[in-house]
């Protein structure tokens, strides 16, 4: 059995909205021999926060439900890889917890920055590995019919395509186009300007047409 993981002046939540299987993963992150906490949804993260800096370290659990599906959702979309977005979600949530004393503002923005440097780390390892995508993790293709084949290679194509922009594109691309974020919101989680962003997303798309005109065309 893993071990609590201690912070250093902070404790942390767990999922809720997570399947058994992911939820059982992430109760390792932060075990505890208390009683969970009866908390409500409607506190913020920052009183769960005091909570858990006080010593109801069960109270992260909360933070960890209320943001781990869209958190997931990111990694998976930048990595293309279901097993790596849930690693770098749970060693996230580690480093979250560890280090709960040192958030300052928003929660949400600061557990994503998280999990964004985690996967930009990710593809700086892979792309010095000389690592392709795992085929494994493509979008399977249909046998019938050719219309569905097509989509099926459009997309798959498309997902290559990402993968070789450079993070800080492809992130601001997934951000924007993938999970329908606006400019404002990005600013925020990112710690950056709407007009940076803006700048990345159309140089994303430009990049992009250019890959996909290369077969399209």
């Amino acid at each position: 059995m893993a071990t609590a993981v201690k912070p250093r002046t902070a404790s942390g939540s767990a999922p809720a909205a997570l399947s058994e299987a992911r939820e059982s993963r992430y109760s390792v992150v932060v075990k505890t021999t208390e009683q969970p906490a009866q908390i409500a949804d409607q506190d913020t993260d920052q009183l769960i926060i005091q909570r858990v800096l006080a010593g109801q370290r069960d109270a992260f659990q909360t933070l960890i439900t209320r943001y781990s599906d869209p958190l997931y959702r990111h990694a998976l979309c930048m990595t293309g890889s279901p097993d790596v977005a849930e690693d770098i979600l749970q060693l996230s949530f580690i480093k979250a917890y560890q280090h709960l004393a040192e958030v300052r503002g928003r929660f949400d923005a600061w557990v994503f920055r998280i999990v964004a440097n985690g996967c930009k780390d990710w593809l700086k390892n892979i792309r010095r590995s000389h690592l392709s995508y795992d085929e494994d993790d493509q979008p399977s293709s249909y046998a019938t019919p050719d219309e569905e084949l097509d989509r099926s290679e459009l997309r798959t194509d498309l997902d290559k395509a990402l993968a070789t922009l450079p993070s800080s594109l492809r992130e601001a691309f997934i951000m924007k186009h993938v999970e329908g974020r606006s400019y404002e919101e990005m600013a925020d989680l990112l710690g950056t300007t709407v007009g940076a962003l803006k700048m990345r997303v159309h140089r994303a798309r430009e990049a992009l047409q250019a890959l996909l005109e290369e077969k399209y065309a």
